[in-house]
């Protein structure tokens, strides 16, 4: 069936041919549906013109030019809907109370008060045709026209003859039980055939092979029609209300109706597009969460690179066509299949102009031509020093341009996501092709391990052990035990966001200032965050961070005044409770960030038995040959199962069950574990 409209469609519109995909559909759909709606809407014209009432026209010009403009009004400030059915696929419905206006004339003046909405649909159309640069666009123009004037002419003409069987008047007597009913079964009669002259299209639509959706898609579906046709039963019968005011009242009322129609039509609009940002940015942010996610998880040589993009941002920018480029000349993602290709022109230009752009309809195009009905935007994806560009988004959006404002956040978002996974082949790149430096590397990571203290003081009572497993020579993950005055002791792991030589020299900076600043304020962990976070931001400019969990333990009292900034909650293992793990959750973001970020203060206290087990993200994080993480939950059992044995014991309880999940598999990322306990006993003359 769908080859015979096919080859249907190809006689009037030969380029349908060479679309593909959803695009071909609707071309098809755009030329059958057209052929099917002329010669109804021709039979409706011809009976309108035969119906028209020439003395009305003359008499009532004045108030008929007066709901000319009333259309074009209730249009500028329309309201819309759009549901995803299915990911990367959206049906969205646009309304306004023109209805309203056109059927209270249909009711005050007849048949001929239909003209009106003939006119203004024939003006309407009349303005997009210049814009229509592409046969299958001006298709489009043409099916919208005709069902549009089917509704207004054969549906309408064929209510208001029942209407007048039924016997209603024109204009509308009032508003009186026997005037209405007329009228609102009239109504229904209007829009149940106006609901079905869109089943064909509706029908064409469910049996395409593109459109073929899951039973909760078709759920999803229907209750979108649901909502879009039972919104006209609801609101059109208001209609009547209009059209009796004014007879009963006149013009004063009726404009006093209209205002207030007015107003709810202007919130609706505004709500619309509220709730339609909202939706957009909630898809937007959590498919970029997703992408964040399988970008990490990516192999480092960025095989599955165009997959990834495929499978997240296909579906994240809805109403758009969008192509990514890694230069010189590697597409990475090209969605729709079937839009255009993208011309070299504008990746040359971005090339030699790496900025963010955007263009609305109309604009001419730095790179040649202009697009009359579409936004334009143009992102470079930077290299880690943003520099040089080292790629491009070019996104077109084709519905509600003036949102495109709305959309850049995510697409930078974008691009900065992709830069880093690029980043991140790059190194790996290079580490894979530089084998030479090799030694050098093994001797930084010599440097590094040197930064780590080899001992501690030996507290009675307590005690601290802890481990750092590299996954490269260097590492971005560091420990720290640090004498203070007092007595005190402060414990630190962090992790910078990264790994390699970058992060080893990032962790080098962060450990001296950290040390710095703990002596000068050894009673004050907050102070110690905001100063280090300071220099680092002041000092630096690699757009690294870095995560850390930094505490200043009294060994004498069991007191640990503690910050986390952005690292993952460390475990506190009671010896005496009846839900003896607890997590010291983060008190602030991560180091490197924001100049003017704050840090909260909390305070735990060690009872005899008291356990604190401290980690980073690459413990949890490890995966085995299958791909499969660690993860929190046999971290838990074994902290439940030896943490009343001992730091010691359990810290090599930890590292054992970790290293047999993991098997054969390559470590991706860095391992730093630190366990503090007080011991059940505890010589509390050390102190005295």
């Amino acid at each position: 069936m769908e080859d015979r409209w096919l080859s249907i469609a190809k006689r009037f519109l030969p380029q349908v041919v060479e679309l593909r995909g959803r695009e071909r559909t609707t071309g098809v759909a755009d030329v059958i549906c057209t052929l099917y709606a002329a010669p109804f809407t021709l039979i409706g014209l011809v009976w309108l013109i035969a119906v028209t009432d020439m003395a009305v026209v003359r008499t009532s010009w004045p108030m008929f030019l007066f709901l000319f403009g009333l259309l074009f009004v209730f249009q500028k400030f329309n309201f819309f809907l759009f549901i995803e059915v299915t990911p990367g696929t959206y049906v969205d419905w646009t309304w306004s109370l023109w209805s309203v206006v056109s059927w209270s004339a249909a009711l005050l003046y007849g048949p001929t008060g239909l003209w009106i909405v003939v006119l203004w649909r024939f003006i309407s159309f009349a303005r997009q045709w210049p814009k229509a640069t592409e046969a299958d666009w001006r298709w489009n123009l043409v099916r919208n026209l005709l069902f549009s004037l089917m509704g207004v002419t054969v549906t309408a003409l064929a209510a208001l003859s029942f209407y007048r069987q039924w016997g209603g008047s024109f204009p509308l007597s009032g508003l009186s039980l026997a005037a209405i009913l007329p009228a609102l079964a009239a109504t229904f009669v209007w829009l149940l055939l106006s609901t079905l002259i869109w089943s064909p299209l509706m029908a064409y639509y469910s049996g395409a092979e593109e459109y073929s959706w899951t039973r909760s898609a078709v759920l999803t579906f229907l209750r979108f029609i649901g909502i879009t046709l039972g919104w006209r039963f609801l609101v059109d019968p208001f209609a009547i209300l209009a059209a009796g005011l004014y007879a009963e009242h006149g013009l004063g009322i009726y404009l006093f109706f209209v205002l207030g129609l007015f107003l709810g039509s202007y919130l609706a609009h505004k709500l619309s597009q509220v709730v339609d940002r909202n939706h957009l940015r909630t898809l937007e942010l959590e498919r970029l969460e997703r992408l964040g996610q399988a970008l990490l998880d990516m192999p480092p040589d960025a095989a599955t690179l165009p997959e990834i993009l495929r499978e997240h941002v296909s579906t994240m920018f809805p109403f758009c066509h969008i192509e990514i480029r890694v230069f010189p000349n590697q597409q990475v993602l090209h969605h729709p299949a079937e839009s255009p290709a993208v011309s070299e022109a504008v990746w040359e230009w971005l090339r030699a102009t790496p900025e963010l752009r955007y263009f609305l309809p109309g604009a001419l195009l730095p790179w040649g031509g202009r697009f009359d009905d579409r936004v334009v935007l143009v992102v470079p994806v930077m290299d880690a020093d943003g520099g040089m560009a080292i790629g491009g988004i070019h996104l077109v959006r084709y519905r509600d341009p003036e949102v495109i404002v709305s959309v850049l956040p995510a697409v930078q978002s974008l691009a900065s996501q992709i830069a880093g996974a690029l980043h991140r082949t790059e190194t790996y790149h290079q580490m894979v092709a530089h084998q030479q430096v090799e030694h050098e590397l093994v001797l930084a990571g010599r440097i590094q391990k040197s930064f780590l203290p080899l001992d501690w003081p030996e507290v009675p009572g307590w005690q601290i052990v802890a481990r750092l497993y590299p996954a490269l020579q260097t590492s971005g993950d560091y420990y720290d035990v640090i004498p203070l005055p007092d007595g005190l002791l402060a414990v630190v792991v962090a992790d910078v966001a990264d790994k390699g030589v970058g992060a080893a020299l990032y962790m080098a900076l962060s450990r001296t200032l950290l040390r710095t600043f703990a002596q000068e304020y050894y009673d004050r962990p907050e102070m110690v965050m905001e100063l280090t976070n300071r220099r680092i931001l002041a000092d630096t400019r690699a757009g690294l961070f870095v995560t850390a969990f930094y505490g200043i333990l009294d060994p004498a009292t069991g007191l640990l005044n503690y910050c986390n900034a952005g690292h993952n909650p460390p475990y506190f293992i009671s010896a005496c409770c009846e839900n003896p793990v607890r997590v010291l959750v983060r008190t602030g973001m991560a180091l490197g960030v924001l100049e003017d970020a704050v840090w909260q203060q909390r305070t735990v206290h060690f009872d005899p038995g008291d356990t604190l087990v401290l980690y980073t993200d690459g413990l949890t994080d490890a995966q085995n040959e299958a791909g499969e993480f660690w993860g929190q939950e046999p971290l838990l059992e074994v902290l439940e199962a030896y943490a009343p044995q001992g730091a010691e014991v359990l810290e090599e309880a930890l590292i054992t069950a970790n290293r047999d999940f993991v098997g054969k598999a390559l470590q991706f990322d860095d391992i730093t574990l630190m366990v503090v306990g007080r011991d059940l006993t505890k010589d509390q003359s050390a102190f005295d």
